[in-house]
C-alpha cells in the first residue's frame, strides 16, 4: 500500500522492539531551550554584578551603561550562536569581533567608516592604552571613566563575558564558569578604594550562587521517569537558586566585616603610601583631570584669606619622559617656621578648611613661609610642599599658614639671568626627548634675548594658537607633548608640562606647580571646586626665586597681570555660592587690605573685588588660523543610543522564528496522535535540508530505512519515531504515552541534521524552516 505525503498508511510492520530502545542522549541535548535561557540570564546576571564592581576604580556611574550593554551584548549573542549551533571555534571569535565593535563604536565611532573601524580608530585605540600604561603604575583610585581607562575596563568585561560564556555552555563548566568574572572582580577591588564595598561583593555573591544553581540544573541529567506532571524548570531551579543565594549573600555581607583583621592594613599596600620622602606620594597631577570633570562641582577646601591666589599644593620638578613627578628629597616637621621670606613680598595670611580634597597635599598661596604646629604635617622647602603624613586630609580639618606672596618687578624680570636654580634637576630631560620639540621651542623664540622675553613669547604663543579642551587623553609624556603640539588642543596639564620642557631646551629651568585657581569668593571666603583644579610652570630667575607664568588659554593668575599681560581669570561656569561657615580666626586674620596697588575699578566673571585686573591687560578673543583653526580628531565618550538601539531589534529579529515554531507546536500539541504525526512530518521535513527525499509512496519504516543510508547517525531515532507514527496509524491513541519519547527522538533527528550543515546553511535554514 502506497501514501502520499502527509498522509499515514492503513498497514505498517510492527516494529521491532528494539527500535524504540534508544541510548540516552548527551546532557547537552537533554537540557531544554528554557533551561538554557535561564542560565544564560543568570551568567549575564552575573557579570552586570562584576561589571558594577568598576564602582571603586571610577568616580560616578557613568561606567555603568556602557559595560551592561557588552555584557548584555556578549552573552545574548552567546546564546543566538548557540541555538544556530555555530561550533565554538566560530562562535566564540564572533562574539569578540561583535564586543571589539561595540567598543569602537561607543568610544571612537567618529574614526569609523560606515561604522567600519579605520586605521584611525586603531591609531586613537593605540594611543589610549600607552597613556594608560604610563599612568597605570602612579594613578591611584578613582579615576574619570575615559581617556582610556573606559577603554581597558571594556576589554576586561569582555575577556570576562566571552570567557565565562565560553566556559559555561561549550565546555559545560559551573564554577569554572564564574571563574574569569571572579578574577576580574578581586583585581579591581584591590586598585580601588572601599567604595560601597560591602554591597557590590554581596551582590556579587548572590548573582554567583544563582548562576551555579542554574548551570547546575541546565546540565544536570533530566530524570528517566516522572510521577505526575513535570515542574517547569523555572519552578524547580527558581526557589532554589533565589533561595540559597540570598541565605549566602546576606551571610557573607553579615559576617565578611566583621571578621578579625576585616578593617585591618593590608599586608602590602599596592595603592600607593605615605612615608618620610616626597617620591612615596603620588604626583598630584595624575589626578587633575577627573577633578576638572567628575567632581567639578564639588568644594574641595575654603580659604579665608587677606587677598587671592593661586593654591599650590607641590612644584613637581622631575621629569623622566613619561611624567613630571616629586624628586627624592627629605621632609622635615612643619612646627612653626618653614623659610625665609624674600624680599619684595607681601604677606599673605590664609585658614584653610578642607571639605574633600582626599590626598596628603595641603594646599597653601605660594610661597608658605610658616605654619600653625599640626601632627603629621611636614615640609619639603625644594618642592614648596606641605604634606599630612599621617594619613589623607580629613573634611572639616583646619591649617593655618603664612606666605610670602612674590611681588616681582618688571624691570627686574626683563634682565634678569636664569643660570642657577640650586639644582641641575630643573634643567633635566630625559634621553630620548623629542628633537622636534627642541627645535620648535627654539623657533618660537628665536627672537627673545633674554630668559623673560624667552618665557613671555612662549606663554603668548601657546595662548593664541592653541585651544583649551578636557576632551583629549590626559597624560605629558613625551608622545602626549608631541600630540599635544601636533593637534594644538589640551588643557593645563599639557600646556605646563610642555611649556616647563620647551623652557628647559633652552636652558631655563623651569617646573611644574600643581594646585588651584582662586575659586569663587563670596565675601568672606574663597570656595575652591573640583573645577578650579589647575597646573602651571614656574621659571627660575636668578636673585628673584621661582616666577609664574600662565600658558592656558582662560587662566590668569590674581597679582600677576603686570609682568605676564595676562587678566585674572578661571572657570566661572555654573558658579553657586551656596553657604559657607560662619569661621573666625579671632583677628589672627585682618581684614582684607585695600591699596591703590590692588585696588580695581571692576571684576572679571566671578572676579571678587579684592583681585587687581587691569583694563589694559583683559585678554581679547583670538581668532586661531591655519593650523591651530583646524578641528582635531576628538575622542567621543557619549553614548550612541541611536545606534547601538539596533542590537535589542537584531535579537527580536533573530528570535521570532523560533518563538513561531515554538507557538505552532504548543497550539498542535493537545492531541497526542497528531503531535506524534507533526514529529514525523517535521522530521521529514528537516531531512530534505540535508538531500534525504524518501519517495511519498515509501513507508515510515521505509522512509527511516532509506534515510539512513544516507544519514546514519539518525538510524535509531528515526526508526523509532517511524515505529511510534505506523502505531498510532493503526491503533489510535495506542502510542500516546510515547509522545515525550518521540519529541525526543525528533530532537536527536534534528540536532544530526543540524552538525551536517556548513554554519551558513544553519542560518538560512533557521529562518526559513517555520516548524
Amino acid at each position: 500500500m502506497t501514501m502520499t505525503d502527509g498522509q499515514l498508511p492503513a498497514v505498517a510492520a510492527s516494529p521491532q522492539p528494539g527500535h524504540l530502545q534508544t541510548p540516552p542522549p548527551p546532557a547537552s541535548v537533554r537540557a531544554g531551550l528554557t533551561t538554557e535561557l535561564l542560565a544564560s540570564i543568570a551568567l549575564t546576571g552575573f557579570s552586570i554584578a562584576v561589571a558594577a564592581g568598576y564602582a571603586r576604580v571610577f568616580t560616578g556611574w557613568d561606567f555603568f551603561g556602557d559595560l551592561v550593554v557588552l555584557t548584555l551584548s556578549g552573552h545574548a549573542f552567546g546564546f543566538v550562536a548557540r541555538r544556530l549551533r555555530l561550533p565554538g571555534l566560530v562562535a566564540v571569535p564572533l562574539t569578540a569581533a561583535l564586543m571589539v565593535w561595540i567598543i569602537a563604536a561607543v568610544h571612537y565611532r567618529d574614526s569609523m567608516s560606515l561604522l567600519i573601524p579605520t586605521g584611525d580608530t586603531l591609531e586613537l585605540f593605540r594611543q589610549e592604552i600607552e597613556a594608560v600604561r604610563q599612568q597605570f603604575r602612579t594613578e591611584v583610585a578613582p579615576v574619570s571613566f575615559e581617556g582610556g581607562w573606559d577603554v581597558l575596563a571594556a576589554i576586561g568585561i569582555s575577556l570576562a563575558v566571552a570567557l565565562s560564556d565560553a566556559f559555561a555552555f561549550r565546555a559545560l563548566a559551573r564554577v569554572e564558569a564564574l571563574v574569569p568574572g571572579g578574577a576580574l572582580f578581586i583585581f579591581i577591588a584591590a586598585l580601588g578604594t572601599d567604595r560601597s564595598r560591602v554591597a557590590l561583593a554581596t551582590a556579587l555573591v548572590f548573582a554567583g550562587v544563582v548562576s551555579m544553581v542554574a548551570l547546575r540544573a541546565h546540565h544536570a541529567p533530566q530524570r528517566g521517569a516522572v510521577i505526575g506532571a513535570q515542574s517547569s524548570p523555572i519552578k524547580r531551579i527558581g526557589p532554589a537558586a533565589l533561595g540559597t543565594a540570598a541565605v549566602v549573600a546576606l551571610a557573607a555581607s553579615c559576617i565578611g566585616p566583621r571578621l578579625p583583621g576585616a578593617d585591618a592594613s593590608p599586608v602590602y599596600e599596592i595603592r600607593g603610601s605615605g612615608g618620610g620622602r616626597v617620591t612615596n606620594v603620588i604626583s598630584p597631577l595624575v589626578d587633575i583631570r577627573s577633578r576638572l570633570t567628575s567632581r567639578s562641582n564639588a568644594e574641595f577646601f575654603s580659604v579665608r584669606a587677606d587677598f587671592a591666589s593661586y593654591w599650590r599644593l607641590s612644584a613637581l620638578a622631575s621629569f623622566n619622559g613619561n611624567e613630571w613627578g616629586l624628586p627624592e628629597r627629605s621632609l622635615t616637621s612643619a612646627d612653626g617656621e618653614l623659610s625665609t621670606a624674600r624680599a619684595g613680598t607681601d604677606e599673605l595670611r590664609q585658614e584653610i578648611t578642607i571639605a574633600a580634597l582626599g590626598d596628603k597635599f595641603v594646599p597653601t598661596a605660594p610661597d608658605p613661609v610658616a605654619a600653625s604646629p599640626q601632627k603629621g604635617l611636614r615640609w619639603n622647602a625644594d618642592s614648596s610642599t606641605l604634606l599630612k603624613t599621617d594619613g589623607k586630609l580629613i573634611a572639616g580639618s583646619i591649617f593655618e599658614i603664612v606666605s610670602a606672596s612674590p611681588r616681582f618687578d618688571l624691570r627686574t624680570l626683563q634682565t634678569a639671568t636664569s643660570n642657577d636654580a640650586g639644582d641641575a634637576i630643573y634643567l633635566e630631560l630625559p634621553d630620548n626627548f623629542p628633537l622636534s620639540v627642541r627645535e620648535l621651542a627654539r623657533e618660537v623664540t628665536a627672537v627673545s634675548t633674554t630668559p623673560y622675553e624667552a618665557a613671555i613669547t612662549l606663554q603668548d604663543w601657546f595662548r593664541s594658537q592653541f585651544e583649551y579642551s578636557l576632551e583629549v587623553q590626559p597624560g605629558h609624556s613625551n608622545s602626549a607633548i608631541e600630540e599635544f603640539l601636533s593637534d594644538r588642543v589640551g588643557y593645563c596639564e599639557q600646556f605646563a608640562g610642555t611649556y616647563a620642557a620647551m623652557m628647559r631646551t633652552l636652558g631655563v629651568p623651569a617646573r611644574v606647580a600643581v594646585g588651584f585657581t582662586p575659586g569663587n569668593f563670596n565675601g568672606e571666603r574663597y570656595s575652591v571646586l573640583g573645577k578650579n583644579a589647575h597646573a602651571w610652570p614656574e621659571l627660575w630667575f636668578d636673585g628673584l626665586g621661582w616666577v609664574l607664568f600662565e600658558p592656558t588659554p582662560g587662566r590668569g593668575a590674581p597679582g600677576a597681570e603686570y609682568y605676564t599681560n595676562v587678566a585674572f581669570d578661571q572657570d566661572a561656569t555654573g558658579v553657586d555660592t551656596g553657604s559657607f561657615p560662619d569661621v573666625s580666626l579671632e583677628g589672627a586674620v585682618p581684614e582684607i587690605p585695600v591699596s591703590p596697588s590692588t585696588t580695581t575699578a571692576g571684576s572679571v566673571g566671578t572676579t571678587p573685588d579684592d583681585i587687581p585686573v587691569s583694563p589694559s591687560t583683559v585678554s581679547q578673543p583670538v581668532e586661531l588660523t591655519g593650523a591651530a583653526a583646524g578641528t582635531p580628531k576628538e575622542k567621543k565618550t557619549s553614548f550612541p543610543t541611536g545606534r547601538l538601539i539596533v542590537l535589542p531589534l537584531i535579537g527580536v529579529a533573530v528570535a521570532v522564528p523560533e518563538l513561531t515554531r515554538r507557538w505552532r507546536r504548543h497550539r498542535a500539541s493537545t492531541d497526542s496522535d497528531a503531535t506524534i504525526a507533526l514529529l514525523w512530518r517535521q522530521s521529514l521535513s528537516g531531512l530534505h535540508d540535508v538531500g534525504v527525499h524518501p519517495a511519498a509512496s515509501l513507508t515510515p519504516i521505509e522512509c527511516a530505512r532509506h534515510a539512513s543510508v544516507t544519514l546514519p547517525v539518525i538510524a535509531r531515532p528515526l526508526a523509532s519515531l517511524a515505529a511510534a507514527v505506523t502505531e498510532v496509524s493503526y491503533a489510535p491513541s495506542g502510542a500516546a504515552n510515547q509522545v515525550a519519547e518521540c519529541r525526543q527522538w525528533k530532537r536527536q533527528i534534528e540536532r544530526a541534521v543540524k552538525d551536517s550543515l556548513s554554519p551558513l546553511a544553519r542560518v538560512r535554514r533557521y529562518f526559513t524552516r517555520l516548524s
